[in-house]
C-alpha cells in the first residue's frame, strides 16, 4: 500500500493560507464588537463586497454559541465574540497569538533583535515554540506551514501553458549558498545601518501584511460609503511575489525554497541536530533515482545526502516504489517536545500586527480618514497631515504642517510655503494651487487645498529660508485614479499576449504542415 504523506501536508499550509486570510478579519470584527457597530455595519453595508465578508466573519465566529446575552434571546453574545476574537490575533505565520500562546517567525525575531541591537521579551516568548520545533524537528516550518510551499507548485502548474504557447522554458539550478549570502548580508545592514530588509522579500511577511493592507482598505473605504474593489491594497511586495512566480514557471522552478529564501537559510542553520529525518533502508533501495529527480529542495535522498536542507516534506516517501525512504520519530519525543514548548511559551501581547483600523486611535467613533505622511530634509523631521486622507473633487481639504528639529525638539521658525500639483502621464504636471504660506499656530503650518478632478496629485513643500531653498514632495490621490500607467501597461501587456498569440498559431500550424509533408 502507497503511503501519502502530501495530503495531510496540503491540509497543514491550507490551514495556514486561510489562517492568513481569516485572522485580518477576525481582527477588525472584534474591533467592531467593541464599539458596538458590528449590526449597524452589517445593515448598512448590505450585499456589498464589505457586508458579505463582515456578515460571514460574524457568522464564523457565532458557530456554537447561543445567539442570547443579558437574558435576551436573539441579541449578538458579545463579550463571548470578543473573547473568541482575542483568541486570533496577528499574521499568522508572521507573528501571531493563538489562544494566548504567541509565535513568531525566527526570521522576523532575528531581524528585528539585529536592528535594535537588544531582544525583547515579547519577541523572545513569540520565538520560544519555532526555535526549539526547528531545532528538534528540522526546516518543518519550510514543509509544512509556510504558504509559499502551496501557492508556488500550484503556479508552476502555468509552465504548461508557457510551453503550449510555444515559449522557450529553462530548468536552471541555482546554489543553495546564495540564501546564506543573502540572510548573511541583510542581518549586517540590519545590525550596523539598523534597517531591516528582509521582510519586503520575505513570502509569508508579503502576504500577512497584504491580507492586513486588503481588510484595512477595504472596510475603511465601506466607512466611507466606496464599495468599489480596493485595488489600492496592492504593494511592492505582490509585485516581488509576482516575479518570483515568472522565475519559477519560465526559468528556475523551485529556486526560491530551495537556493534564495533567507528564512530557509535560517532554519536550515538552525536544524543541523534535529532528531526527525528521512531515513534510507539501503536493502529496500533499487537505485531508480525518482525521490532525487521528485525532492523539491533539490536534495539527493537516494544516497542520504539530504542533510538540514530537508523540509520533511515526505515528497521522496510517496514516489519512493519500495518503500525503502521514512521519516523516523518517536511518538514519545513529540508528546515530550509539544509539552516543553506549550510550557516554556508565555502568552506576549505587545508587538502583533492587529489590523488595528484608523477609528481605535481615538475615542470618537467613527473617525473620517486622516492621512500622515514623515519625511527628512537636512536634520530636520517634517510630517504632513491632511483631513480628509482621501478628499472628493472639489472638497476642501486641510493640510497641517510640523516642522521639527529633533536634536533640540524645537520647531522650525521661518516660513514654510505649500503649493500642489496635479500629476499627469509621462511625470507632466499641471498646476493647482500656487506656492503660498499658511496660518501659523505654534509652530503648526495650516493650509487649504481644493482638488478639483479625481487624479493623482502632489503636494510641495517649500522652505525658503533653509539651505537656500528646499523642497518636499508628498503623493495625494483623490477618488481612485489609479495609476497614470495603468492604461499603458494594459495596452502595453495585451499587445504582448495578441503577439505570443499568433506566435504560437504561426509556429503551430509550420509544425503540422512539416507532419502533413513527411506523412
Amino acid at each position: 500500500m502507497k503511503r501519502m504523506i502530501w495530503p495531510w501536508r496540503r491540509v497543514f499550509q491550507t490551514l495556514v493560507l486561510a489562517s492568513i486570510i481569516l485572522f485580518p478579519f477576525v481582527a477588525r470584527y472584534g474591533h467592531y464588537m467593541w464599539a458596538r457597530q458590528t449590526e449597524k455595519m452589517i445593515s448598512l453595508w448590505g450585499n456589498s463586497t464589505a457586508g458579505l465578508l463582515l456578515r460571514g466573519t460574524d457568522a464564523l465566529m457565532r458557530l456554537g454559541l447561543p445567539i442570547e446575552e443579558g437574558g435576551v434571546v436573539g441579541r449578538r453574545p458579545r463579550k463571548a465574540l470578543i473573547a473568541r476574537a482575542d483568541n486570533f490575533v496577528g499574521s499568522v505565520p508572521w507573528s501571531a497569538r493563538l489562544f494566548g500562546v504567541s509565535l513568531t517567525d525566527l526570521l522576523a525575531a532575528t531581524e528585528s533583535s539585529l536592528a535594535t541591537r537588544s531582544l525583547l521579551s515579547v519577541l523572545a516568548a513569540g520565538a520560544i515554540i519555532p526555535l526549539i520545533a526547528t531545532v528538534l524537528l528540522g526546516r518543518v516550518y519550510c514543509g509544512w506551514i509556510c504558504p509559499i510551499g502551496l501557492l508556488m507548485p500550484l503556479i508552476r502548474r502555468l509552465r504548461a501553458l508557457v510551453v503550449f504557447l510555444e515559449l522557450p522554458v529553462r530548468d536552471i539550478r541555482f546554489s543553495k549558498n546564495n540564501k546564506y549570502a543573502l540572510l548573511a548580508a541583510s542581518g549586517l545592514i540590519a545590525l550596523i545601518g539598523g534597517l531591516p530588509l528582509l521582510h519586503y522579500i520575505y513570502p509569508p511577511a508579503i502576504l500577512s501584511r497584504e491580507s492586513h493592507s486588503f481588510v484595512t482598505v477595504l472596510f475603511d473605504r465601506a466607512e466611507s460609503g466606496v464599495f468599489t474593489f480596493p485595488w489600492s491594497f496592492y504593494s511592492g511586495g505582490m509585485i516581488f511575489l509576482g516575479l518570483v512566480a515568472l522565475v519559477e514557471v519560465a526559468v528556475a522552478p523551485g529556486f526560491w525554497c530551495a537556493t534564495l529564501c533567507p528564512g530557509g537559510a535560517l532554519y536550515s542553520a538552525l536544524s543541523r541536530f534535529r532528531i526527525l529525518r528521512v531515513k534510507r533502508v539501503k536493502s529496500a533501495c533499487i537505485d531508480c533515482d525518482i525521490c532525487d529527480k521528485k525532492c523539491p529542495m533539490q536534495l539527493q535522498p537516494m544516497t542520504d545526502k539530504t542533510g538540514a536542507e530537508c523540509d520533511s516534506c515526505g515528497v521522496c516517501i510517496d514516489v519512493c516504489p519500495t518503500r525503502a525512504l521514512s521519516i523516523r520519530f518517536s511518538r514519545s519525543d513529540a508528546a515530550l517536545l509539544i509539552l516543553l514548548a506549550l510550557f516554556l511559551a508565555p502568552p506576549a501581547r505587545a508587538h502583533h500586527i492587529i489590523g488595528i483600523p484608523h477609528y481605535a486611535y481615538d475615542k470618537s467613533f467613527p473617525q473620517a480618514p486622516v492621512l500622515r505622511l514623515r519625511d527628512k530634509i537636512g536634520p530636520l523631521e517634517v510630517t504632513l497631515t491632511a483631513y480628509p486622507g482621501n478628499p472628493k473633487p472639489g472638497e476642501k481639504s486641510e493640510i497641517h504642517v510640523y516642522v521639527i528639529d529633533p536634536a533640540t525638539n524645537s520647531p522650525y521658525e521661518k516660513p514654510v510655503m505649500l503649493e500642489a500639483f496635479q500629476v499627469k502621464i509621462f511625470g507632466f504636471q499641471e498646476r493647482i494651487a500656487d506656492a503660498r504660506e499658511g496660518m501659523v499656530d505654534m509652530g503648526l503650518h495650516k493650509f487649504q487645498v481644493v482638488y478639483p478632478d479625481i487624479a493623482n496629485y502632489e503636494v510641495v513643500l517649500v522652505l525658503p529660508g533653509y539651505d537656500g531653498t528646499s523642497t518636499l514632495r508628498f503623493p495625494m490621490v483623490v477618488g481612485e485614479p489609479g495609476s497614470p500607467w495603468r492604461d499603458v501597461a494594459l495596452f502595453g501587456g495585451g499587445f504582448i499576449m495578441l503577439v505570443v498569440i499568433v506566435r504560437a498559431v504561426k509556429i503551430k500550424r509550420a509544425r503540422a504542415a512539416a507532419r502533413e509533408r513527411v506523412a
